[in-house]
Protein backbone atom coordinates (compact mmCIF):
# COMPACT_ATOMS: atom_id res chain seq x y z
CA UNK A 1 0.00 0.00 0.00
CA UNK A 2 1.21 3.09 -1.14
CA UNK A 3 0.40 6.28 1.23
CA UNK A 4 1.96 9.54 0.50
CA UNK A 5 2.31 10.58 4.66
CA UNK A 6 1.96 13.85 5.58
CA UNK A 7 4.07 16.36 7.28
CA UNK A 8 4.82 16.14 10.49
CA UNK A 9 4.02 19.85 11.92
CA UNK A 10 4.77 20.70 15.63
CA UNK A 11 2.33 23.21 16.39
CA UNK A 12 3.16 25.61 19.06
CA UNK A 13 -0.65 25.39 20.95
CA UNK A 14 -1.14 27.59 23.90
CA UNK A 15 -4.89 26.37 24.94
CA UNK A 16 -5.62 29.14 27.85
CA UNK A 17 -8.21 26.76 29.55
CA UNK A 18 -10.24 29.77 30.56
CA UNK A 19 -13.67 28.09 30.51
CA UNK A 20 -12.89 24.83 32.50
CA UNK A 21 -13.81 26.33 35.87
CA UNK A 22 -16.17 22.75 36.50
CA UNK A 23 -14.47 20.14 38.50
CA UNK A 24 -17.07 17.48 36.44
CA UNK A 25 -16.10 19.16 33.43
CA UNK A 26 -17.66 16.36 30.51
CA UNK A 27 -21.25 16.35 31.46
CA UNK A 28 -20.84 16.99 34.96
CA UNK A 29 -20.40 13.17 35.43
CA UNK A 30 -17.74 12.39 37.58
CA UNK A 31 -16.85 9.22 35.90
CA UNK A 32 -16.28 10.96 32.77
CA UNK A 33 -14.03 13.80 34.02
CA UNK A 34 -11.07 11.82 35.75
CA UNK A 35 -11.27 9.43 32.90
CA UNK A 36 -9.86 12.59 31.28
CA UNK A 37 -8.13 13.34 34.07
CA UNK A 38 -5.96 9.96 34.36
CA UNK A 39 -5.65 10.03 30.70
CA UNK A 40 -4.32 13.58 30.67
CA UNK A 41 -1.53 12.69 34.06
CA UNK A 42 -0.32 10.22 32.11
CA UNK A 43 0.85 12.32 29.06
CA UNK A 44 3.82 14.48 30.54
CA UNK A 45 6.35 11.73 32.12
CA UNK A 46 4.45 9.54 29.04
CA UNK A 47 5.61 11.76 26.30
CA UNK A 48 9.37 12.56 27.03
CA UNK A 49 9.65 8.65 27.85
CA UNK A 50 8.89 8.10 24.37
CA UNK A 51 10.94 11.25 23.01
CA UNK A 52 13.91 9.49 25.12
CA UNK A 53 13.13 6.13 23.61
CA UNK A 54 13.86 7.42 19.88
CA UNK A 55 16.74 9.48 20.65
CA UNK A 56 18.22 5.80 22.31
CA UNK A 57 18.16 4.80 18.53
CA UNK A 58 18.81 8.21 16.66
CA UNK A 59 22.13 7.98 15.29
CA UNK A 60 21.37 4.47 13.87
CA UNK A 61 19.08 5.83 11.59
CA UNK A 62 20.33 6.19 8.29
CA UNK A 63 17.70 7.73 6.30
CA UNK A 64 17.44 11.52 6.06
CA UNK A 65 13.49 11.46 5.89
CA UNK A 66 13.15 9.38 9.28
CA UNK A 67 15.63 11.55 10.73
CA UNK A 68 13.33 14.84 9.73
CA UNK A 69 10.48 12.89 10.97
CA UNK A 70 12.25 11.98 14.32
CA UNK A 71 12.36 15.96 14.64
CA UNK A 72 8.80 16.44 14.11
CA UNK A 73 8.26 13.60 16.72
CA UNK A 74 10.08 15.26 19.78
CA UNK A 75 9.17 18.64 18.86
CA UNK A 76 4.85 17.55 18.76
CA UNK A 77 5.52 15.27 21.78
CA UNK A 78 7.28 17.75 23.60
CA UNK A 79 4.53 20.57 23.41
CA UNK A 80 1.87 17.92 23.87
CA UNK A 81 3.55 17.07 27.27
CA UNK A 82 3.57 21.19 28.14
CA UNK A 83 0.05 21.73 27.50
CA UNK A 84 -1.11 18.90 29.37
CA UNK A 85 1.23 19.54 32.79
CA UNK A 86 -1.12 23.45 31.87
CA UNK A 87 -4.11 21.48 32.18
CA UNK A 88 -2.94 18.66 35.32
CA UNK A 89 -2.76 22.35 37.03
CA UNK A 90 -5.75 23.80 36.40
CA UNK A 91 -7.46 20.23 37.35
CA UNK A 92 -5.68 19.92 40.02
CA UNK A 93 -6.99 23.22 41.85
CA UNK A 94 -10.59 21.89 40.64
CA UNK A 95 -9.76 19.03 43.02
CA UNK A 96 -8.92 16.25 40.33
CA UNK A 97 -5.57 16.44 41.36
CA UNK A 98 -3.61 15.02 37.80
CA UNK A 99 -0.09 16.62 39.12
CA UNK A 100 -0.15 14.28 42.03
CA UNK A 101 -0.26 10.91 39.43
CA UNK A 102 1.94 13.10 37.41
CA UNK A 103 4.34 13.29 39.45
CA UNK A 104 4.14 9.69 40.99
CA UNK A 105 4.09 7.94 37.09
CA UNK A 106 7.49 9.93 36.52
CA UNK A 107 8.94 8.86 39.75
CA UNK A 108 7.89 5.24 37.87
CA UNK A 109 9.56 5.41 34.98
CA UNK A 110 12.10 6.81 36.29
CA UNK A 111 12.68 4.04 38.66
CA UNK A 112 11.82 1.05 36.51
CA UNK A 113 13.10 2.20 32.86
CA UNK A 114 15.79 4.10 34.07
CA UNK A 115 17.76 3.35 36.78
CA UNK A 116 15.77 0.10 36.14
CA UNK A 117 18.28 0.29 33.14
CA UNK A 118 15.39 -1.29 30.86
CA UNK A 119 16.99 -2.53 27.86
CA UNK A 120 16.47 0.02 24.84
CA UNK A 121 15.00 -2.69 22.23
CA UNK A 122 12.14 -2.97 25.32
CA UNK A 123 11.83 1.23 26.07
CA UNK A 124 11.42 1.78 22.12
CA UNK A 125 9.14 -1.23 21.72
CA UNK A 126 6.73 -0.07 24.43
CA UNK A 127 7.09 3.33 22.84
CA UNK A 128 5.33 1.52 19.36
CA UNK A 129 2.56 0.22 21.72
CA UNK A 130 1.82 3.25 23.48
CA UNK A 131 1.87 4.95 20.15
CA UNK A 132 -0.20 2.42 18.02
CA UNK A 133 -3.12 2.77 20.96
CA UNK A 134 -3.26 6.36 20.44
CA UNK A 135 -2.97 6.52 17.29
CA UNK A 136 -6.53 4.83 16.70
CA UNK A 137 -7.92 6.06 19.79
CA UNK A 138 -7.56 9.47 17.69
CA UNK A 139 -8.51 8.33 14.65
CA UNK A 140 -11.72 7.47 15.98
CA UNK A 141 -12.22 10.67 18.29
CA UNK A 142 -11.72 12.85 14.64
CA UNK A 143 -13.64 10.48 12.88
CA UNK A 144 -16.33 10.78 15.87
CA UNK A 145 -15.88 14.32 17.42
CA UNK A 146 -19.40 13.86 18.92
CA UNK A 147 -17.82 11.57 21.42
CA UNK A 148 -17.15 14.35 23.48
CA UNK A 149 -20.21 15.98 23.22
CA UNK A 150 -20.72 17.82 26.74
CA UNK A 151 -17.11 17.97 27.30
CA UNK A 152 -15.52 20.92 28.66
CA UNK A 153 -14.68 23.74 25.12
CA UNK A 154 -10.66 24.29 26.04
CA UNK A 155 -9.98 20.27 26.99
CA UNK A 156 -11.71 19.17 23.92
CA UNK A 157 -9.58 21.85 22.08
CA UNK A 158 -6.70 19.96 23.47
CA UNK A 159 -7.52 16.65 22.97
CA UNK A 160 -8.61 17.00 19.31
CA UNK A 161 -5.33 19.00 18.67
CA UNK A 162 -3.30 16.14 20.68
CA UNK A 163 -5.24 13.73 18.38
CA UNK A 164 -4.72 15.24 14.88
CA UNK A 165 -0.68 15.13 16.16
CA UNK A 166 -1.07 11.69 17.05
CA UNK A 167 -2.08 10.81 13.16
CA UNK A 168 0.64 12.86 12.02
CA UNK A 169 3.43 10.87 13.31
CA UNK A 170 2.11 7.70 14.33
CA UNK A 171 4.70 5.64 11.97
CA UNK A 172 7.93 7.26 13.59
CA UNK A 173 8.80 4.76 16.51
CA UNK A 174 7.63 2.19 14.32
CA UNK A 175 10.07 2.95 11.72
CA UNK A 176 12.52 3.74 13.88
CA UNK A 177 12.18 0.30 15.62
CA UNK A 178 11.68 -1.43 12.14
CA UNK A 179 15.38 0.24 10.45
CA UNK A 180 17.24 -0.71 13.75
CA UNK A 181 15.35 -3.68 15.32
CA UNK A 182 13.13 -5.24 12.68
CA UNK A 183 11.92 -7.68 15.06
CA UNK A 184 7.99 -7.12 14.42
CA UNK A 185 6.99 -10.38 16.63
CA UNK A 186 8.49 -8.70 19.64
CA UNK A 187 6.46 -5.37 18.95
CA UNK A 188 3.30 -7.46 18.77
CA UNK A 189 4.37 -8.95 22.33
CA UNK A 190 5.12 -5.61 23.93
CA UNK A 191 1.59 -4.10 22.57
CA UNK A 192 -0.10 -6.66 24.35
CA UNK A 193 1.65 -6.06 27.43
CA UNK A 194 1.31 -2.21 27.20
CA UNK A 195 -2.18 -2.45 26.47
CA UNK A 196 -2.74 -4.20 29.69
CA UNK A 197 -0.24 -1.99 31.55
CA UNK A 198 -2.10 1.12 30.25
CA UNK A 199 -5.78 -0.29 30.86
CA UNK A 200 -5.07 -0.99 34.76
CA UNK A 201 -2.79 2.19 35.14
CA UNK A 202 -5.95 4.27 33.66
CA UNK A 203 -8.42 2.11 36.25
CA UNK A 204 -6.53 2.51 38.82
CA UNK A 205 -6.10 6.30 38.79
CA UNK A 206 -9.51 6.95 38.16
CA UNK A 207 -9.87 5.09 41.20
CA UNK A 208 -7.16 7.27 43.00
CA UNK A 209 -8.78 10.57 41.57
CA UNK A 210 -12.45 9.53 42.38
CA UNK A 211 -11.41 8.78 45.91
CA UNK A 212 -9.44 12.05 46.35
CA UNK A 213 -12.60 14.45 45.26
CA UNK A 214 -14.82 12.41 47.32
CA UNK A 215 -17.05 11.87 44.96
CA UNK A 216 -19.17 8.46 44.42
CA UNK A 217 -20.91 8.64 40.63
CA UNK A 218 -24.56 7.55 40.84
CA UNK A 219 -26.03 4.78 38.23
CA UNK A 220 -26.74 7.40 35.81
CA UNK A 221 -23.00 8.45 35.78
CA UNK A 222 -21.98 4.56 35.94
CA UNK A 223 -24.24 3.82 32.77
CA UNK A 224 -23.59 7.14 30.99
CA UNK A 225 -19.40 5.96 31.60
CA UNK A 226 -20.01 2.69 30.30
CA UNK A 227 -21.68 4.05 26.66
CA UNK A 228 -18.79 6.22 26.70
CA UNK A 229 -16.43 3.13 26.38
CA UNK A 230 -18.55 0.16 25.09
CA UNK A 231 -21.48 1.84 23.00
CA UNK A 232 -22.02 2.06 19.17
CA UNK A 233 -19.02 4.23 18.95
CA UNK A 234 -17.30 3.50 22.12
CA UNK A 235 -13.65 4.72 23.13
CA UNK A 236 -12.91 0.67 23.34
CA UNK A 237 -15.55 -0.71 21.48
CA UNK A 238 -14.76 1.75 18.53
CA UNK A 239 -11.16 0.69 18.22
CA UNK A 240 -11.11 -3.36 18.18
CA UNK A 241 -10.57 -3.45 14.68
CA UNK A 242 -7.90 -1.10 14.24
CA UNK A 243 -6.04 -2.44 16.83
CA UNK A 244 -6.39 -6.03 16.17
CA UNK A 245 -4.78 -4.71 13.12
CA UNK A 246 -1.34 -4.57 14.87
CA UNK A 247 -1.41 -8.70 14.86
CA UNK A 248 -1.21 -8.57 10.89
CA UNK A 249 2.23 -9.79 9.15
CA UNK A 250 3.62 -6.70 7.36
CA UNK A 251 1.09 -4.17 9.38
CA UNK A 252 2.47 -0.60 8.77
CA UNK A 253 0.42 2.32 10.94
CA UNK A 254 0.10 3.83 7.41
CA UNK A 255 -2.22 0.45 6.52
CA UNK A 256 -4.45 2.95 8.07
CA UNK A 257 -4.85 6.16 5.37
CA UNK A 258 -6.53 8.91 7.69
CA UNK A 259 -4.76 12.02 6.24
CA UNK A 260 -8.54 13.00 5.33
CA UNK A 261 -8.85 13.70 9.19
CA UNK A 262 -5.95 16.17 9.52
CA UNK A 263 -7.82 18.57 7.02
CA UNK A 264 -11.02 18.11 8.69
CA UNK A 265 -9.26 19.19 11.90
CA UNK A 266 -7.72 21.94 10.18
CA UNK A 267 -11.38 23.16 9.08
CA UNK A 268 -12.99 22.46 12.11
CA UNK A 269 -11.54 22.44 15.37
CA UNK A 270 -8.00 24.23 14.61
CA UNK A 271 -7.98 27.87 16.80
CA UNK A 272 -5.83 29.70 14.72
CA UNK A 273 -5.93 32.67 17.45
CA UNK A 274 -4.06 30.06 19.88
CA UNK A 275 -1.37 28.74 17.66
CA UNK A 276 2.05 30.43 18.36
CA UNK A 277 3.64 29.07 15.32
CA UNK A 278 6.17 26.36 14.42
CA UNK A 279 7.72 24.42 17.44
CA UNK A 280 11.54 24.18 17.73
CA UNK A 281 12.82 20.29 17.31
CA UNK A 282 15.45 18.89 18.52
Amino acid sequence: MSVITPEIQPRRMAIPFDSLTQRFFFLDNPLLSVFVGALSSTFPPGEAEFIASVRLYRDKVTSPELQEQIRGFIGQEGHHSHQHKRANEVLRDLGIDAVRLEKSLEREIKRRLHEGKAKPKFRLALTVGMEHLTAILAEHVLTNPEIFDGLDDSVKELLYWHAVEEIEHKAVAFDVFMSTEGDQAYLRRVLRFATLMFSVRISLYMVALLWWSKKRPTWRDIKEFYKFLFGKKGMISGVRSNYKDFFKAGFHPWDHENTDLIERWKKEFYREEHDQGREKTA
